[in-house]
């Protein structure tokens, strides 16, 4: 098997025009936002939009779709009416994915605020309880690895970890982002590394729970703790550590999305990224 290279891309217009956008790229997968991702109000898609998604999903050949979150949602907060407008955001997205036939959502779990991870694992696992009790279907929610700015959950594995513990469902996935994990202090783009870095997911989550990757080199130095994203090869991950990443068995058969700034600093994930990417997936 060999790892799957796709993109964000944008479902403006209509959830089915990110497929033909995706195919522009050359992404043989893709994420999208099922909502506006600054907001919480939900966006309602309809069945015939649902309908056209699928049928030219299936006529592309894209072989993942993902859906990303808002990023408003804090599983942690501590005001109840918050808490619970993120419950209901969340489920909105694992609904719309359900209806989309997608893989999953991947999700930004929230911050502890400097409480640590000990003190916000309970509510943290009582909202994603709720949100699987009310979201149809079986589509995975991935939660994703943070840099480490702030108190922002998931800059180790341990931490997603506890959680997954605490939940206990097998809908519950994870999402390595590359430019988070080297931020954080993961070296992952040397191959002893990144060995450590999956070992270590291994122990706290079990391997299995790997479903996605957010395929971003980073802007900053290693252990910077600071997400910024850069453009393939351009970064401190650079080429060699993708084929590194790229080469290993763990992740060969999973989604790499990009979420990359663009050759042109602004216009997000662009075909020279996806080129970048597959030409370093033939070196390996």
């Amino acid at each position: 098997m060999t790892p799957i290279i796709g993109a964000h891309v944008s479902a403006s217009g209509g959830l089915w025009t990110a497929v033909e956008r995706g195919q522009d790229l050359g992404a043989e997968a893709i994420q999208i936002f099922g909502s506006a991702p600054q907001t919480w109000r939900p966006t309602n898609h309809t069945p015939a939009a649902y309908a056209r998604f699928k049928q030219d999903r299936e006529a592309a050949g894209l072989k993942a779709v993902w859906l990303h979150c808002s990023y408003l949602p804090n599983l942690a907060h501590d005001d109840d009416e918050m808490w619970e407008k993120s419950i209901e955001c969340v489920t909105n997205a694992l609904t719309v994915a359900h209806n989309a036939g997608a893989d999953g959502v991947v999700l930004h779990t929230g911050s502890h605020k400097g409480k640590g991870i000990e003190a916000v694992v309970s509510r943290v696992a009582a909202a994603i309880d709720r949100i699987f009790e009310n979201a149809p279907g079986d589509c995975r929610l991935a939660l994703e690895n943070a840099a480490g700015q702030g108190g922002t959950i998931g800059k180790t594995w341990n931490e997603l970890g506890q959680i997954s513990k605490a939940v206990q469902s097998p809908r519950l996935a994870v999402c390595m982002d590359t430019c988070h994990a080297f931020a954080a202090g993961y070296r992952i783009s040397e191959e002893d590394g990144l060995r450590v870095t999956l070992e270590e997911l291994d122990n706290e989550l079990g391997i299995e729970r790997l479903a996605v990757l957010h395929a971003n080199d980073s802007l900053m130095e290693f252990g910077s703790t600071r997400d910024r994203h850069q453009n393939i090869g351009d970064g401190y991950i650079g080429s060699e550590g993708f084929k590194v990443i790229l080469a290993n068995a763990h992740i060969e058969h999973l989604p790499l999305l990009l979420e990359v700034p663009g050759i042109d600093g602004k216009s997000g994930p662009d075909a020279e990224n996806v080129r970048r990417l597959k030409a370093l997936r033939d070196e390996v």
